[in-house]
């Protein structure tokens, strides 16, 4: 006779847990490692993440320092900077430190954008386009990732490679045409198209910038511009 408890058999109740048992004292070491694993994730996610703001917030404070160099005054005699190469360099160095300290961390694609600025600064336009690039890519589709784009540019200008600044600019402008560093970006592939001698396509991007930002800086620029290339 099977006595039954809800319907369910008492003798298949013992036979489940034993099973269970057996299964688990089969398997003794997947457990084992299972149960470490899982403790692992339990403890190390969090420690992970708090590391990982605490790195952040870090990195944020040498940011302000680095920018707190940028707009330090220059002073032969009083500093705190005595050369604007001495200020340059601090801020690089600074900027630097951020991406080899706290490379994991989203401050040091910011901190990319400021090692590039001080490096065009210097006069470094080799290694400021390759900065400004990877800035770019790591910033890519921000306000910042835009700016740099354009460091690209004129990194490239300044090494007089107009060919390839202005093939960049056409294609910053047809990825993305409605970025708001486009006025300024098609104001300089204006001067761009003037040292290569073409004219209209320079009126063309003036005009462009003219009409569409009347109001602004920009548009004021290319109005003055207008009217200089015609007079």
């Amino acid at each position: 006779m099977t006595v039954h408890f809800g319907h369910r058999p008492l003798f298949a109740e013992k036979n489940f847990a034993q099973k269970a048992l057996e299964w688990a004292k089969s398997r003794q070491e997947m457990v084992a490692v299972t149960g470490i694993v899982l403790l692992l994730l339990a403890v190390g996610i969090p420690y992970y993440q708090h590391n990982q703001a605490q790195a952040e917030r870090d990195a944020q404070g040498v940011l302000n320092l680095g920018q707190y160099y940028l707009h330090a005054s220059v002073d032969p005699k009083n500093g705190p900077f005595k050369t604007e190469l001495e200020k340059q360099q601090q801020a690089l160095q600074t900027f630097q430190r951020i991406i080899t300290d706290y490379s994991g961390t989203q401050t040091a694609k910011v901190a990319r954008y400021y090692v590039a600025k001080s490096q065009y600064q210097m006069g470094q336009f080799t290694q400021a386009y390759s900065s400004f690039d990877s800035a770019s890519q790591g910033l890519k589709d921000t306000p910042l990732g835009d700016q740099a784009f354009l460091g690209k540019v004129l990194s490239l200008e300044a090494e007089n490679q107009l060919g390839p600044a202005t093939t960049l600019s056409e294609t910053f402008l047809k990825e993305h045409g409605d970025s708001f560093m486009a006025p300024e970006i098609r104001l300089n592939l204006a001067d761009l198209y003037l040292k290569a001698q073409n004219k209209d396509k320079a009126l063309e991007q003036l005009k462009w910038v003219a009409q569409n930002f009347a109001d602004s800086d920009w548009g004021k620029e290319a109005s003055r511009r207008l009217e200089s290339l015609k007079s």
